[in-house]
Formats: structure tokens, C-alpha cells, sequence
């Protein structure tokens, strides 16, 4: 016989649109942020991901633990959705044009942006800069310190991004520069 453990509670709908309305500036701030973050080199905009971040929590498809902060718990969201669209659209099959008998050829051209449009950038780097945010794929927080570090935030304003005390922030560090320094490692011949 298996024991399962009580379900951890979670806020509800109402709950979330409430904490949603009393968000201060800097929250607001920090959202967005944290959204323009994640949509770099993602196929959605960072206003859509937020919303879509809001639309998921208020349809109750993502549920938010009542221990948890609803602004971090919306960065998380974010973080997750951005990662599967865009795994989705690097799935996708390319488009191929197909002519009608006795129609001339046509180009049929891919309405997803491919990688240089998502990206807008040196093809190796932006390799590397993928694989390094893989490295904490489990760890959300030091995700988002790792984006900013590449969009060239400095240390308050990722702490603050994070809402990290200066502790956890330094933690958080410690752990990316031991992460990217193995990694290096193994990428050199």
C-alpha cells in the first residue's frame, strides 16, 4: 500500500488576481524584466509571455503553492514556457513548397523565424550561450542570473531581479561560476 502525502495547498484563482492587482511598480518592474529575459531567442515576445504567465495561472493549468511568492512563481512560469515554446518550434519540421500540377513553383516561405532571426546573432556564440543556460535548466533563479549576466546586468540589479538576499545571491554565484568553469573544461580539446 502506498502512502501519497497530503497535496500541498495552493492559492486559488482569486487569490492570484488579487496579489496580480496589488503588484507595486517594482514588481511590475521585475516581471517585465524577467520576461524580457526569457524571450530573448524565444518565438514569443516578452509581453505575450507574460501574459500568457498570467493567462496559465488564472485558468489554474499552473498552480501556485500559497508558500510561494506570486511574482517568483510567475518568473518560474515564464522561464517554463518560454523553454517549451521554444523547443516547439526547433521540432517543428520546415515548411516544403509544394506546386500544383500545371501551376508555376512557388516559394513557400516558413511563417516561424528561424534561428538568425530568433537570435540576431554570431551563430557560435549564441551555441554557447544556449548550452550555458542549459547548464541550470534546474535551477530557475540561477537561470534568470545567468540571462541577465549575458544581457549585461550587474550583481544588484540581478539580486534584485531575484529577490535574493545577499547571501542566497552570492550562493547562486558560487554555483554558476563552478558550473561554467566545468563546462569549459570539457569544451576545451
Amino acid at each position: 500500500m502506498t502512502v501519497t502525502e497530503p497535496s500541498q495547498p495552493v492559492r486559488t484563482r482569486a487569490e492570484i488576481a488579487e496579489a496580480i492587482r496589488a503588484f507595486t511598480a517594482v514588481e511590475w518592474g521585475r516581471l517585465r524584466k524577467v520576461a524580457g529575459l526569457y524571450s530573448l531567442g524565444r518565438p514569443m515576445e516578452a509581453e505575450d509571455l507574460l501574459q500568457e504567465a498570467f493567462r496559465r495561472a488564472l485558468d489554474g493549468e499552473r498552480k501556485c503553492p500559497a508558500a510561494v511568492d506570486v511574482v517568483r512563481f510567475l518568473a518560474e512560469a515564464m522561464s517554463s514556457i518560454a523553454n517549451s515554446e521554444y523547443r516547439r518550434v526547433k521540432r517543428r519540421p520546415p515548411l516544403v513548397p509544394l506546386s500544383m500540377p500545371g501551376e508555376p513553383d512557388v516559394d513557400a516561405i516558413d511563417p516561424a523565424p528561424n534561428t538568425e532571426e530568433l537570435l540576431a546573432a554570431d551563430e557560435d556564440s549564441v551555441d554557447e550561450q544556449q548550452q550555458i543556460v542549459a547548464l541550470f535548466g534546474d535551477d530557475p533563479v540561477a537561470q534568470v542570473i545567468v540571462e541577465g549576466m549575458m544581457e549585461s546586468m550587474k550583481g544588484e540589479d540581478l539580486r534584485a531581479l531575484t529577490d535574493l538576499d545577499a547571501i542566497a545571491y552570492e550562493s547562486k554565484r558560487r554555483l554558476i561560476r563552478r558550473r561554467i568553469a566545468k563546462f569549459s573544461r570539457k569544451q576545451k580539446p
